[in-house]
């Protein structure tokens, strides 16, 4: 329910703020043709968002900067955290301002990077911090309580965050390892997207997968499939780009909304079943039978080439801020020899970070 966070302690992203890069197998092995999946609800938005929180300009409780991750607390609060202040706030069901935490530094809950934020069964707040690979527990008044190594909690040193590579998916969520584990037990049960292409998967707080389609439609909306926690597809939405869907039930979402001059809004809207159905994306539908994946991103050669790309990318990157000041979105401009097999595209890079596929 954020943007992808790929860094960590044991890798050479940990020093890169904002990092993500997904590292495709140009040329994979295809699969055969299954059975077409049925169709499936098509679900709406409700007209009008239930509940918008967020200024153009103005008071400072309610100017965000960037928002990272939104979510709904047991007490029908909404948590929001703003990866550009490096701030929790806290607002109430009606959108009013409650209370916020955090802030930059390196003391007990500071952050010098935020991504997502979760909350556990007692009600404790998870802020995950990309550069130190670090996850600070506060309670629901926003008091510090200890800190957690996310590599420990994911069982993961490769993507110790909540942001993880599993096949040709960018896994954004699950964040322990026994989560993990039913997430890619899904993921293996469905087809892989067609070679040269990959998808985003988003964790609903149930469990279910909500996947991104990469292409825009003609309606200017992205797709997105939502599977059951067990890999079924179950519907399709179309999502305005400018909204990013963050904490999904199956009655209402949440997600940050991009206005004008790339301006920040949280808005929930309720889900909304329409008559007509639909079929899934015709990858999930018929490019491969469940479970016939292509082998080459997932065996071991494959993610030996992936951990030495990232390394490499990461400190040419690290190299080029050294003298710049900022990180680089052109390939040429770094001194780094691209990985035959393996296809990589700076999608943006400033001061703060860099996002690859």
């Amino acid at each position: 329910m954020a943007r992808p966070t790929c860094t960590g302690p044991q890798s050479a992203q940990a020093r890169t703020p904002g990092l993500c890069l997904a590292l495709v197998l140009a040329a994979c092995a295809g699969g055969n043709e299954g059975p077409s999946s049925p169709e499936v609800p098509v679900f709406t938005l409700s007209e009008e968002p239930t509940l918008e929180i967020g200024v153009m300009e103005g008071d400072p409780e309610y100017l965000f900067q960037d928002v990272a991750s939104i979510l709904r607390l047991p007490s029908g609060e909404f948590a929001v955290s703003d990866a550009g202040a490096l701030e929790v706030t806290v607002y109430r069901e009606d959108g009013t301002f409650a209370r916020r935490w955090g802030g930059r530094g390196e003391g007990p809950g500071e952050f010098l990077s935020l991504s997502r934020i979760y909350a556990d069964e007692g009600g404790s707040i998870l802020a995950l911090d990309a550069w130190t690979g670090g996850i600070s527990v506060f309670n629901a008044d926003g008091a510090f309580s200890h800190q957690l190594d996310a590599a420990d909690l994911t069982a993961d040193t490769l993507f110790p965050l909540d942001v993880w590579l599993h096949g040709r998916f960018w896994v954004d969520g699950a964040l322990d390892a026994s989560a993990r584990m039913a997430v890619r037990t899904a993921l293996n049960r469905i087809p892989s997207p067609p070679p040269g292409e990959h998808r985003v998967v988003r964790v609903a707080r149930d469990g279910r997968l909500w996947v991104r389609e990469p292409r825009v439609t003609d309606e200017g909306d992205r797709t997105w499939t939502i599977l059951t926690p067990a890999g079924v597809p179950e519907a399709v939405i179309g999502l305005p780009v400018r909204f990013d869907p963050q904490d999904m039930t199956t009655s209402e979402i949440a997600g940050r909304w991009v206005g004008e001059g790339d301006v920040h809004f949280v808005r929930v809207y309720d889900l909304e079943p329409s008559e007509p159905k639909a079929l899934p994306p015709a990858w999930l539908s018929d490019s491969q039978s469940p479970g016939d994946k292509a082998s080459g991103p997932d065996d071991e050669e494959f993610m030996t080439r992936i951990r030495d790309a990232i390394r490499r990318m990461a400190s040419a990157q690290e190299i080029h801020y050294s003298s710049h000041y900022t990180y680089s979105a052109d390939l040429d401009s770094l001194d780094w020899e691209r990985p035959e097999g393996i296809t990589v595209d700076i999608v943006t890079a400033d001061r703060r970070g860099w996002v690859g596929v």
